[in-house]
């Protein structure tokens, strides 16, 4: 036994300092002393042989516990030993508690002791696990996955049987049209009336994930068990309440790895920001409702998405996910075709992250300090335009507001969200965004915590009853509801979503039961995988095009440059938290596997092959080796990209691995340059006039390299436009915050409102350049219900290509307004217009887009001048028009 113990503990010694140097290393590159200092004590602890074995053992174990909790980063051998050494930790801990337990009658009095603390600490769980173990089934009889050919032989099928069938599956033909919140409202209150204390408290705490001890911090895991969602809420059978299953992300379903899905059997759809590109409202409908589909498909009945922040910090890494991109109007008309779109298939839209979560830098205790006018002008209308389309649910952000945390905040969620914006449905928290007991927290307008489990948990059914009984809560009364039917209005608002939805009529699979066959369903089609390569083909915005160089017609051989070109697609087992040139890291990452993913290289060689078109590469962005190889093209293609990740912000606005320097290097060979840019979001081009075209791609998902083909050959004129300003050096945008608060200081005066954009942009907000030309006619007031109406009519005046134009139209207020000189308030995307053709445009103003926001109320304005363009800075019309008030 003394030869094993010894064994064991060279084991332990050599794991403690493998486990020494990896934090060590993780510390220098992504400083965390809250949680890898203590554990590099750990690691030295046990490498020192000081500690008992049996201490030891446990320690590697809460080491194993930590290492699956690290993000993966770029560095292969990093990933590799992080691996090892997780494996290594873990088993050897086991090793070293058995050897300890079996050497000694104290050893085994400790192992028993420590089986007994662990049955103590984890009683307060046994009812979560028992619950979710053993959760009701929703309906007698298994579900059965609705996939896409399913879907089609059914609905193609007029039979009574092929009826009766699409009835027992929920099978939607066509679009659902949702019950009106009064209705909606009025069945949840009959449904309220039936139901138990605990059975309401039941619906405030998600459930499915493998629970921790609340009290012991990060890194210890939970996750979701297997057949359960990334957030799931338990039916009520008795009542015919139905589960809410809820997943990843707005842009697309995302296939977790280890079990939890089956990676490629869903669409990796272009970002959001990608979709804000298009500024095509009857796109993001169509792509929302497809999405939709795809979750029915999943047996997920609610979307976490849409994301639809204003961006204000240039380097946030969830930009990519935000399809707001830098303006309100935009975001909201954006946000209102998405929930529509996504409603519509009978899954319920999420608006996130509610609210200025406008950076990852601290944000899980950053202050965002707002004032109102701010708040009401610039930040909130794409929410109040999802809550206007009927949006179910709202997701409370990490960030603090005004220095309350967002999840616990009354004014924030009671006061704005659920009594001026008139919010119908229900508040989520983001996962562990909940820092506040229920009686901070719940009486304050928050409604569910998610995911239920974890080292910080607050609203457990014990606690819920406990504080009711109290009548408990320190409140200012934004709700206007007496004590008692303030603590049921978490259930009565989760009941009126889902009655809303029309979840209580349709077959629904139950987590953890029989919901394994829908979360590994195909859901790909011929139809959203044709939607997929249309978005992004409209989401391109072509910045620079010297001399027509695009597209390239006739031309025999190419230079393809950049490492960028065979960039795979990497699955989140691979990247934690980061993100590939296809789809940004984290919650709203998406993965296609190498046998269904093309590069961009494969899609342009093998149409170049197919055309007679010489390619030669150099498949790196060293400058040297693309020298060695361009000298045989005509023109020069260099693809170079970026990407972010959710919870960290990106350290530069650079392209990655030296892009610039070897683009400079290109474009000082006398060849024609053409640069494509993959990115999610700002990026600057220092590089710019040197080249002679440059096209922009917002992370396109799966179909990017087809997108960029159809660009260069000329099989689609571009005529995406800028939804974010892109500035000519990144200091000339807002950083993030390093201070506990973080000021909104610039107020509304961001991107192209601020009175510097003229000078600082590189390329303007609304600027994309087509293969065509357009002519903007002059505008011309008409009469309607509106409190104004305009036409205009957009021709195509080119000799060759056909192309899309977006109208943009820009209101001038005032100078005593105080507003920024220009602020979007209408905008049209024309059909694809051939060479001649016409399109009448017609934009309808409101007053509320007349109106500025002060002293808490709406003003109208007496005047206003509208510019009608092509971009914030290429105006080419004006249209005074007093306001009768």
């Amino acid at each position: 036994m003394a030869t094993v113990t010894t064994a064991v503990q060279w084991i332990h010694t050599v794991t403690g300092v493998l486990f020494i140097l990896l934090l060590a290393w993780r510390l220098y590159f992504e400083p965390n002393v809250q949680w890898q200092v203590p554990n590099i004590v750990v690691g030295i602890l046990v490498a020192s042989r000081r500690l008992p074995l049996f201490l030891a053992g446990a320690l590697l174990v809460w080491a194993a516990v930590f290492a699956a909790g690290v993000p993966r980063d770029g560095h292969d051998l990093i990933n590799f030993a992080w691996n090892s050494c997780g494996h290594a930790a873990f088993f050897s801990g086991l090793l070293g508690c058995l050897v300890a337990a079996l050497s000694s009658r104290v050893g085994r009095v400790l192992l028993v002791a420590l089986l007994a603390w662990l049955a103590h600490v984890l009683s307060p769980f046994y009812p979560v696990i028992v619950a979710q173990e053993s959760l009701p089934r929703f309906r007698p009889e298994a579900a059965v996955a609705e996939t896409p050919k399913l879907r089609l032989q059914l609905c193609n099928d007029g039979s009574q049987e092929a009826e009766n069938r699409r009835q027992q599956i929920g099978i939607l033909c066509s679009p659902m049209v949702p019950l009106p919140w009064e209705e909606a409202e009025s069945r949840a209150a009959l449904t309220l009336a039936k139901m138990t204390q605990r059975e309401r408290h039941s619906l405030m705490q998600g459930v499915g994930w493998v629970p921790m001890p609340y009290g012991l911090p990060a890194p210890l895991p939970a996750i979701p068990v297997l057949g359960h969602y990334m957030g799931n809420l338990p039916p009520i059978p008795r009542l015919g309440v139905p589960p809410l299953k809820l997943h990843d992300a707005g842009n697309g379903f995302r296939n977790m790895p280890g079990g939890q899905g089956k990676a490629g059997s869903t669409v990796m759809w272009p970002c959001s920001l990608a979709l804000g590109a298009s500024w095509d409202v009857k796109l993001v409908e169509e792509v929302a409702a497809e999405i939709g589909r795809e979750y029915r498909g999943k047996g997920s009945n609610l979307i976490l998405g849409p994301s639809v922040q204003v961006q204000r910090v240039a380097r946030n890494g969830r930009n990519f996910e935000y399809m707001s991109g830098e303006d309100p109007y935009l975001g909201a008309k954006l946000s209102a075709a998405y929930v529509t779109g996504v409603q519509g298939q009978g899954v319920m839209a999420c608006l996130k992250h509610f609210a200025f979560n406008e950076q990852e830098t601290n944000r899980m205790f950053e202050s965002s300090v707002v004032d109102e006018r701010t708040a009401w002008e610039l930040y909130y209308p794409p929410f109040e335009a999802g809550i206007a389309a009927g949006a179910g649910s709202v997701m409370c952000s990490y960030n603090r507001v005004n220095g309350t945390y967002a999840c616990a905040n009354e004014e924030l969620l009671t006061r704005d969200l659920k009594q001026k914006m008139g919010f119908k449905g229900f508040v989520m928290t983001d996962w562990w965004a909940l820092h506040d007991p229920a009686e901070a927290s719940v009486v304050r307008g928050l409604d569910v915590e998610m995911p239920g489990a974890g080292g910080e948990t607050f609203l457990f059914p014990d606690k819920l009853e406990a504080m009711e009984e109290r009548l408990d809560g320190v409140f200012k009364g934004y709700a206007n509801l007496e004590k008692p039917d303030l603590y049921k209005e978490p259930a009565r608002r989760i009941l009126a979503a889902a009655h809303k939805m029309r979840f209580f009529d349709m077959p629904a699979c139950t987590p953890g039961l029989d919901c394994t066959e829908p979360i590994y369903s195909d859901q790909r089609s011929s139809v959203n995988l044709a939607l997929a390569r249309r978005s992004v083909q409209e989401s391109i915005v072509l910045l620079r095009n010297r001399g027509s160089l695009l597209p390239l017609l006739n031309v025999k051989r190419l230079a393809l440059i950049g490492d960028a070109w065979v960039a795979p697609s990497r699955s989140t087992e691979e990247l934690g938290m980061f993100g590939d040139y296809y789809s940004g890291g984290g919650s709203g990452h998406c993965y296609i596997p190498p046998d269904r993913f093309k590069t961009p290289h494969m899609t342009i060689t093998a149409y170049a092959e197919a055309h007679d078109i010489y390619t030669t590469s150099s498949l790196s962005n060293n400058a040297t080796e693309a020298l060695s190889v361009v000298w045989e093209a005509d023109i020069i293609v260099v693809l170079v990209a970026t990407t972010a990740e959710e919870s960290r912000d990106r350290e530069s606005l650079h392209l990655d691995n030296e892009a610039d320097a070897l683009i400079s290097a290109l474009s000082q060979v006398g060849k024609p340059v053409v640069v494509l840019v993959q990115a999610p979001g700002t990026v600057v081009l220092p590089w710019r006039d040197a080249v002679d075209s440059i096209a922009l791609m917002f992370l396109g998902g799966e179909f990017t390299g087809a997108g960029w083909t159809k660009l260069l050959f000329g099989e689609v004129s571009p005529s995406g436009k800028l939804p974010i300003m892109l500035p000519k050096h990144e200091d000339y945008t807002v950083h993030p915050g390093q201070e506990p608060d973080v000021m909104y200081s610039e107020g509304l005066f961001t991107s192209y409102r601020a009175p510097s954009a003229p000078e600082t942009a590189a390329y303007p907000f609304g600027h994309g350049l087509s293969y065509t030309d357009f002519e903007i006619a002059a505008p011309q007031a008409y009469e309607c219900s509106a409190i104004l109406c305009i036409s205009t009519t957009v021709t195509n005046i080119g000799a060759r290509y056909p192309g899309s134009e977006v109208v943009q139209a820009y209101a001038e207020f005032p100078a005593e307004s105080q507003e920024p000189r220009l602020l979007l308030k209408g905008f049209h995307k024309t059909a694809v217009l051939k060479p001649g053709e016409s399109e009448n445009v017609q934009l309808s103003f409101t007053r509320r887009d007349f109106s500025v926001y002060s002293s808490g109320n709406w003003v109208l304005q007496p005047s206003v001048r509208i510019h009608l363009g092509a971009s914030s800075a290429d105006l080419r019309h004006s249209l005074e028009v007093p306001i009768e008030t």
